[in-house]
């Protein structure tokens, strides 16, 4: 496939060179690990190519996940119409996400850990009634999660990002303008605040399905470009000190490696959340 074709493709489903139908998760991974290895930037000396790879990634990520597939599809079976590809100016835009690497090897690395993630999520809250209980406890952690992504990508001077908390977001903001202007002829005291949205509400986080995929995006996000587990709540100092000193993915594998006594590496520097102000505070492990 052809940076032209990915970037003239005329829905996700295009982009990955699959039928507008569902198709099973392990069929949409496959296709794009092959198409990102024709388009990647290392890989691929078109100019165009990190805009391709961008849009690729951006299909992957809508289509790996068999919920998200359904409402692309919707009721008539037929795909929506792939968003407008970016343009020059905003492609620095990318470095907010997992797959903006410099190099092919690292791409690799990071798809490998989404996998593994992915199938440690669902092992712990996919099937039945247990993804039914669970579904408090997934919001807890994706509430959680958006916070320490906002966080860190703001250390790190990232642009803001769709993985942050919504009321975090330029839209956030320009909505409670609106609101204040309002409050200068509403009918009745508190009338304009009936505009303002429930952020805690987030009724698509109901849906265990959703939950589990956005939750999925966060966490390769900080574990990824950050090198932070959430349960652990460290910074590690290298992908190699992650594997070999997290417990794991989910908070089950924290919770069974704290009850048999394991211990984090002394190479890691430790990140201790302070409930009360919301800060990230840093400690010699």
């Amino acid at each position: 496939m052809s940076v032209a074709t990915i970037l003239g493709a005329a829905n996700l489903f295009a982009r990955l060179e699959l039928p507008v139908e569902r198709v099973e998760v392990a069929t949409v991974r496959s296709q794009y690990r092959r198409l990102a290895l024709a388009v990647h930037p290392d890989k691929c000396q078109d100019p165009r190519a990190k805009e391709a790879f961008q849009l690729l990634s951006e299909a992957f990520e809508q289509l790996s996940s068999e919920t998200l597939q359904a409402q692309l599809l919707g009721a008539t079976g037929r795909a929506r119409p792939a968003p407008q590809g970016r343009g020059p100016a905003q492609a620095d835009e990318t470095k907010a996400h997992w797959w903006d690497t410099k190099t092919w090897e690292e791409f690799e690395e990071r798809l490998r850990h989404r996998d593994r993630a992915e199938q440690a999520l669902r092992r712990q809250y996919c099937g039945g009634l247990r993804a039914r209980f669970a579904t408090r406890k997934v919001r807890g952690q994706v509430f959680a999660a958006e916070r320490s992504v906002e966080h860190l990508d703001r250390q790190k001077g990232l642009p803001e990002s769709p993985l942050w908390p919504p009321e975090s977001t330029q839209a956030a903001r320009d909505l409670e303008e609106e609101v204040a202007k309002a409050r200068q002829t509403e009918p009745w005291p508190g009338a304009a605040n009936e505009l303002l949205p429930d952020y805690q509400e987030r009724l698509e986080l109901n849906n265990p399905g959703l939950a589990i995929q956005r939750l999925l995006e966060l966490m390769t996000h900080l574990r990824t470009v950050h090198l932070y587990c959430l349960f652990c709540g460290c910074t590690y100092d290298s992908a190699n000190d992650m594997d070999r000193n997290c417990p794991g993915i989910t908070e089950e594998e924290h919770d069974e490696a704290m009850a048999f006594g394991l211990r984090t590496s002394t190479e890691t520097q430790v990140e201790t959340a302070e409930e009360t102000t919301g800060d990230l505070v840093y400690t010699a492990a």
